[in-house]
């Protein structure tokens, strides 16, 4: 019996792997973070710049979706050199307070690396 659960582990282990890998694409389809828990869209602008549309969930916070943001744009550089413009999402410091059911937009930026 020990050696089937053996057999069946080291089997899923690659699968289980490869799942977990954030890829940097830069097609237009919503793409699945599993480690932020956060769907998201990239596109290429131009040689060194991207845009990327972070799309919320139903009980994602912002501050989830921000460090996402901050994390891929290194991804996507390759380093700290980039810059970050916010086109749209950023959630107000009191909003959840004041209206309890607000429906949040996704959070949109554009991003340059910037060569060093």
């Amino acid at each position: 019996m020990k050696k089937i659960y053996k057999g069946l582990s080291l089997a899923i282990l690659p699968v289980a792997l490869a799942g977990c890998t954030n890829q940097i694409t830069d097609n237009e389809e919503l793409q699945w973070d599993f480690d932020h828990s956060v769907q998201y869209r990239q596109t290429k602008l131009s040689e060194n710049s991207y845009n990327l549309v972070i799309v919320p969930k139903v009980k994602t916070h912002f501050n989830r979706l921000a460090t996402f943001l901050l994390r891929h744009s290194k991804d996507i550089c390759g380093d700290y050199g980039y810059k970050i413009e916010v086109l749209d999402g950023v959630q107000g410091f009191h909003d959840i307070e004041g209206s309890p059911n607000l429906i949040l937009s996704s959070l949109s930026a554009n991003i340059e690396c910037v060569a060093k």
